[in-house]
């Protein structure tokens, strides 16, 4: 018998605890169904609005905020992935504006430039830059390679600088390449001169120095067991311009159109989304 009664007491308090806690919940769920509404209007305002990312924002706190609220989380869902189809939208038309804009630059700056064939790999310079000539000189010479990848080389005819690296310089400011150790390849110091190439970021700093002081004098010093110091002719230092900006342009170019194919697929995803989100007013209880 007291074993029984023991039961009984249990079960009452247990039914208690678990009526008192659905009270809880009711009471407390009133209040967080409309304040979870009143962030969905907002949400639904700023979507209207084009605020799109906004819109996103608000709906993400409503998840968080109020989890037990599954009625307006569903509609928070399905705006949220039309909020992101939006988001999606407005950026691929700027990066599709960016696409065509840095077309028509890279086609004005492509008829300035030239291509010369090579058996190991071709490659774009100055269509007023002669490559045969420029290694038999003292100077400095950029060129593009097919992908868009910006290089220089350096040629110091008749010195023994056992050079290593160059300077440009306009007296006020400098940029400098990184070193490159003499390895007969890509230092070379046969046929009477001392030959460098300088690729990528080992001289990225040198051409964009160039292309903003393109107007101004300019000193080229090679740099190795001692240092030779030349004016960089206005003629060089036009053709890295160009051929610096090029290169540029050219990668600009091509990360803005993987951009516009990575948003045209986030677009597709968000509409596929929207379509699978989407619930019926009537049907929501």
């Amino acid at each position: 018998m007291l074993n029984v009664a023991t039961k009984n007491l249990k079960a009452i308090k247990n039914t208690t605890v678990a009526a008192l806690c659905l009270l809880t919940v009711s009471c407390g769920g009133n209040g967080d169904t409309k304040k979870a509404n009143n962030l969905l209007d907002e949400a639904r305002r700023s979507f209207e609005a084009g605020r799109f990312a906004e819109a996103i924002a608000l709906t993400d706190s409503i998840k968080s905020a109020y989890p037990r609220e599954i009625d307006v989380r569903r509609e928070a869902l399905h705006l949220s992935t039309r909020a992101t189809e939006g988001l999606s939208l407005q950026k691929l038309q700027e990066a599709d504006s960016l696409t065509v804009a840095l077309g028509i630059l890279g086609d004005s700056l492509q008829r300035r430039m030239k291509f010369v064939s090579n058996p190991i790999e071709g490659y774009y310079i100055a269509s007023t830059a002669d490559p045969m000539k420029f290694t038999n000189s003292t100077g400095l010479q950029a060129r593009v390679s097919p992908d868009g990848d910006f290089y220089l080389i350096s040629s110091l005819k008749g010195k023994n600088v056992k050079s290593t690296s160059i300077e440009v310089s306009t007296g006020v400011a400098k940029a400098a390449t990184s070193t490159v150790a003499h390895d007969g390849e890509r230092n070379d110091r046969s046929m009477g001169a001392e030959v460098i190439t300088f690729m990528g970021v080992e001289c990225d700093s040198v051409g964009n120095f160039v292309a903003k002081h393109v107007d101004e004098p300019m000193t080229l010093t090679f740099v190795g067991a001692s240092t030779y110091s030349t004016t960089l002719t206005a003629t060089q230092a036009k053709e890295i311009a160009t051929a610096y900006n090029y290169a540029t342009v050219t990668r600009r170019f091509k990360v803005a159109s993987l951009e516009k194919e990575r948003l045209t697929r986030a677009v597709d995803l968000a509409r596929a989304q929207a379509a699978r989100t989407f619930v019926e007013k009537d049907s929501v209880k």
